[in-house]
């Protein structure tokens, strides 16, 4: 298992020092990491922090706002970068309405960024799985989107939505080339890796046509640093 870190997950240590909390991530083990955000850093700044910290670029979190207007700019840095993903992290999907312009945004960018080398997909969070017509709207923008815009299943959010992670991950296949690799506990909080109710090694087996595992963790009942120390431990014998 290629283990990335989502840079969310220390967002509290990069807003004071960027450039060595990339590096320590890199010190900890992990091979890639997935930017929300790029430090202020330019692109070639970026690539060298990267190659000095031993890391890749997995892509990156760009909100809708981005898809829709500036897209471009983004695109050009993450292709600098070596970026393989840019993903949406976000977007309301309440209405047919919304998910519809969604998906024609993503359609839209997905076919700009092919021709750089670079794919498009969505990240979810749990109100995707409110039902539309009888169908999650999750379901609904994979049936809306071209086969290359990709899913980032959240497993966590997957789980606290209410539905088996496992199964939802079989059911779109090659759709899911990325997996946010995070544990719930059964009072539905964000736990350590190893201290939750998923099973990451029956995640990872059903997850077969995934290109990049990405740890994320937002809540801490210890220090950050220790907190994904004992993520990346955990999951290295995964």
């Amino acid at each position: 298992m290629d283990i990335s870190l989502q840079l969310y997950s220390i967002n509290s240590e990069t807003q004071k020092d960027f450039a060595s909390s990339v590096k320590r991530v890199g010190e900890i083990g992990f091979k890639g990491v997935e930017f929300a955000g790029y430090g202020g850093l330019s692109a070639d700044e970026q690539v060298q922090l990267l190659k000095e910290s031993g890391l890749y670029s997995v892509g990156t979190h760009s909100g809708l706002s981005v898809f829709e207007e500036g897209f471009e700019a983004d695109l050009e840095y993450n292709k600098a970068i070596g970026s393989k993903y840019i993903i949406c992290p976000y977007a309301k999907v309440d209405t047919m309405e919304e998910i519809e312009h969604l998906a024609n945004v993503l359609n839209k960018a997905a076919k700009r960024a092919a021709k750089e080398g670079i794919k498009v997909g969505y990240h979810n969070h749990a109100h995707e799985f409110t039902k539309i017509n009888g169908k999650y709207a999750l379901d609904l923008l994979a049936e809306l989107t071209d086969e290359d815009v990709v899913l980032e299943l959240d497993v966590f959010w997957i789980a606290y939505a209410g539905v088996d992670p496992i199964e939802y991950i079989k059911k779109w296949g090659k759709r899911v080339e990325l997996i946010h690799i995070k544990q719930i506990d059964d009072k539905k909080a964000n736990v350590d890796a190893g201290d939750g109710i998923l099973d990451f090694k029956k995640i990872k087996e059903a997850a077969q046509y995934a290109k990049h595992f990405v740890l994320e963790h937002e809540e801490y009942d210890k220090p950050v640093w220790d907190a994904i120390q004992n993520d990346f431990d955990h999951l290295k014998n995964i």
